[in-house]
């Protein structure tokens, strides 16, 4: 029932209209290009509101299983944070198959620090971000909040993340590069990964864990710890950045429990007073239509005052 749900509704999601599109999202200049690579989908889109509210900057990452989208297709999304106060900009990434996994993080990384350099260049400096991201972006995004090795490698600046936000974020990357779903997965003959030699499900798991924000939550337990991709060993590890995520209960495409079970894990390695919030919050939506495809591409088509996962969120963001 789930996948032939997720077949029926996508047309409808994505004909459904945003509602800023036909009302003022507060910006009246258009968006600024900025190139980071040669590739064409190498650049990010940044949308400015004209009364800038808040000093972040947020810095997304569009969905669709690293195999289609553009930095462009955000337009929606940019129009609800505008409206909100906040800067906008869209990373883009290069796609499978023309470009293996792991490709896309690394433009990931390439891309906000382009933009945090042309911020400053151009009189916008910004000492905090938040990263987020819809289905592989939200990946994206968490590998960005939580890869402290992944930090490392490419000189991303930890201290300015202000939080992490998903949309129904795939966060075990089995589910999207190795699960069968919805026909025989495709996905994992695109990875550029080291598998020794075997070309076996099992093989590209292991190859995958650097890359799979489930097991970096593990690391900051266990600082030090050995396997590939393991941060600088440090006696105090860093306290995980807040995350909040926006999933439907049947989402049948990056499952739920997955997503569950990964905020109870970051509240558990992460404990705050007891009047304090937590570091890790679910907005879980019930209504068994929101399934994959219509959490991701409707969430920012409506006005937040009437839209209780919008309305929760920029309650959260403005907290933060």
């Amino acid at each position: 029932m789930g996948a032939l749900w997720e077949l029926a509704s996508t047309p409808a999601a994505y004909a459904k209209k945003a509602f800023y599109k036909a009302n003022d999202p507060g910006r009246s200049t258009p968006p600024v290009r900025i190139d980071f690579g040669p590739a064409p989908l190498q650049h990010c889109m940044l949308w400015e509101s004209d009364v800038v509210r808040h000093e972040e900057v947020v810095f997304w990452f569009h969905g669709g299983g690293y195999l289609v989208g553009t930095a462009e297709s955000m337009l929606d999304a940019a129009n609800v944070y505008n409206a909100q106060g906040y800067r906008f900009c869209s990373v883009g990434f290069r796609l499978m198959p023309w470009d293996r996994f792991p490709a896309q993080v690394d433009d990931a990384f390439a891309g906000i620090a382009a933009a945090l350099v042309w911020l400053e260049a151009n009189g916008r400096p910004c000492e905090r971000i938040f990263v987020g991201g819809s289905s592989c972006g939200g990946h994206l995004a968490c590998l960005v909040g939580y890869g402290r090795w992944l930090q490392e490698a490419h000189g991303f600046p930890a201290e300015r993340l202000a939080g992490v936000v998903s949309c129904a974020a795939v966060v075990d990357a089995d589910d999207m590069l190795l699960r069968p779903f919805p026909a025989p997965a495709v996905w994992h003959a695109y990875m550029d990964l080291p598998t020794h030699g075997s070309d076996s499900l099992a093989a590209r798991h292991m190859a995958l864990l650097p890359y799979s924000p489930v097991a970096l939550v593990e690391r900051y337990a266990q600082p030090g710890a050995p396997g590939p991709g393991a941060p600088t060993p440090a006696p105090n590890p860093p306290t995980p950045a807040p995350f909040f995520a926006i999933h439907g209960r049947a989402d049948t495409m990056s499952p739920y429990a997955h997503e569950a079970a990964f905020v109870r894990r970051l509240n558990e390695i992460a404990p705050r007073p007891a009047d304090a919030s937590p570091t890790a919050t679910l907005h879980t939506v019930e209504d068994w239509r929101w399934q994959h495809m219509v959490t991701t591409v409707t969430l920012h088509k409506d006005p937040v005052d009437r839209s209780p996962a919008l309305a929760a969120l920029f309650a959260w963001l403005a907290d933060k």
